[in-house]
């Protein structure tokens, strides 16, 4: 079973109640000031005074200890607000409505109530009034006496003042809280869509290259040849391959391994245009998809590639390396009309080209299943 808060920690007692304390603390004493210096005036009976002291000096502190030790604080503060508004309505009528303290007295339960029940607060309002008024009958018959001597009223005008700017401040506070508070959680909303941004980029990227990966090669040759099959463009396909790449493993181990395969995805990215797409199939395996590209373009393209890559001089801890590759190309529609059949097709012509001695070009004439490679071409 869970059990209630601690009531001994502050943490625990509603801001509501909190803040109520704060204001009938500050704004109970200035009422009995105002009201008791109208008694003074009016030569009221002592019991009157009773009544003040026990409503503007003790009923503050004893709404704030019922309330915090209450089941539910915030329906019993709400509880003590209705209280106040009654009282008021009753301190109007036994005084005989003077306009100062009366105007007082309304206005302070008006904000009171308003702020926390909105538009229906005002019928809450007009309902404890009424019910305080029609309890000071009680006591006495009702009366109209609407002066107040120059002290009274502004020792009225006082109060009012201060509950006002105590109620303001607040409310600025507050504000700049909730101000701070949306700013924090917008910062962090910017932040989670940033690291989404960035996790959904890494789920796509190659972390070593930064070339895409094989789950964005297959979303984007896929979208590629649909887009090409619709408007009837050509589409073509490189697979590379670094020759021998084991063997440089093997004699300077795979850091500099690592250091040729970044040699390659930074010359793609040379290379390629802001519609093509490089990617890295895996190991030492290359994909590069040419949108709008026929055959005979697409294997100029390679032969490109192919020299760029011999030529250059990678630089490794242990020595300065060179190397080469084989690339196989297939093309849409000739070779393949589905993304599988193209990198199958563009795979075996990658096959004959290390075959025929690797560091060199070659295309399939025929779809993959004729099991044949007639056009291989060397620089």
């Amino acid at each position: 079973m869970k059990l209630p808060p601690d009531p001994s920690s502050r943490s625990s007692v509603h801001w509501t109640v909190r803040m109520n304390r704060r204001n009938r603390t500050i704004f109970y004493p200035l009422l009995f000031l105002a009201l008791g210096s109208h008694l003074l005036v009016t030569d009221a009976p002592g019991w009157t005074w009773v009544l003040l002291a026990l409503n503007y000096l003790v009923f503050p502190q004893a709404a704030y200890w019922r309330a915090r030790h209450a089941v539910d604080p915030l329906r019993a503060e709400m509880q003590n607000l209705d209280t106040d508004v009654v009282l008021f309505g009753l301190w109007a009528g036994i005084l005989g409505f003077p306009l100062w303290i009366t105007f007082m007295l309304v206005a302070s339960g008006c904000i009171n109530v308003v702020v926390f029940h909105g538009a229906r607060g005002g019928i809450r309002l007009v309902v404890g009034i009424a019910t305080g008024v029609a309890l000071a009958t009680i006591v006495a018959p009702l009366t109209w006496k609407p002066d107040t001597d120059l002290r009274t009223s502004l020792l009225c005008i006082t109060a009012m003042g201060l509950y006002l700017f105590a109620f303001a401040s607040d409310g600025y506070h507050r504000a700049i809280a909730q101000h701070r508070v949306h700013a924090q959680l917008r910062k962090q909303f910017e932040e989670i869509q940033s690291l989404q941004v960035q996790l959904s980029e890494q789920a796509l990227r190659d972390p070593l290259t930064g070339l895409s990966n094989r789950r964005h090669l297959d979303t984007v040759l896929a979208a590629t040849l649909e887009r090409c099959r619709s408007e009837g463009q050509p589409l073509s396909l490189l697979l590379l391959d670094i020759d021998h790449f084991k063997s440089i493993n093997d004699a300077h181990g795979h850091s500099t391994g690592d250091l040729v395969l970044q040699a390659m995805a930074q010359l793609l990215l040379q290379h390629v245009r802001p519609e093509d797409a490089a990617c890295r199939l895996g190991g030492e395996e290359f994909v590069v998809v040419l949108d709008n590209t026929p055959l005979a373009v697409a294997i100029e393209r390679a032969q490109e590639l192919r020299r760029a890559f011999e030529a250059l001089r990678i630089r490794a801890p242990s020595a300065e390396l060179t190397a080469t590759l084989s690339c196989g190309v297939a093309a849409f529609p000739d070779q393949g009309d589905t993304p599988q059949a193209l990198i199958a097709c563009a795979d075996q012509a990658m096959y004959a080209a290390q075959q025929a001695g690797r560091n060199r070009v070659t295309s399939s004439a025929r779809p993959p299943t004729e099991q044949t490679a007639d056009s291989t071409l060397m620089a």
